[in-house]
């Protein structure tokens, strides 16, 4: 009886594990606004545009489908958004915070994440869902 007491006045996990992802993912949010990413970054300091970001970073990287990397150079454009945020390609312990950071700046941007892999894997290269992102005005300048 005493043991039901107890498990009754404790916050239930369910709870703390929601309090714990929600300050998480504040933590998270916080630290990928304040990026500091020289190498991509325009002159201006300003962040660039998801179409920008294609164009510019794409160039270092083949293209590839499916994935978002395939550990040998090459790329998806969510993959290359990733790199642009800082991941390596390798490393998938840094992976999640990347990816989140570039599902941050898409959403920011207007553009679903669905959309970006749909115009990769249907076989547009980074230029062409540049293009397409610009000429729709998907994403905000």
């Amino acid at each position: 009886m005493a043991r039901q007491q107890l498990l009754m006045q404790e916050t239930p996990v369910s709870k703390n594990l929601q309090a714990y992802k929600k300050q998480l993912l504040q933590n998270i949010e916080q630290r990928t606004d304040g990026l500091d990413i020289n190498a991509t970054r325009q002159q201006s300091n300003q962040e660039s545009s998801i179409p920008q970001i294609l164009r510019t970073c794409g160039k270092q990287f083949t293209q590839i489908r499916r994935e978002y990397t395939d550990g040998l150079g090459g790329r998806c454009a969510l993959g290359v958004i990733m790199s642009y945020y800082g991941w390596d390609g390798k490393c998938m312990t840094n992976a999640e915070r990347r990816l989140y950071a570039a599902l941050v700046a898409l959403r920011r941007a207007g553009i679903s994440k669905e959309l970006l892999i749909e115009l990769n894997d249907s076989g547009a290269t980074f230029d062409e869902i540049a293009d397409y992102l610009d000429r729709n005005q998907v994403s905000k300048s």
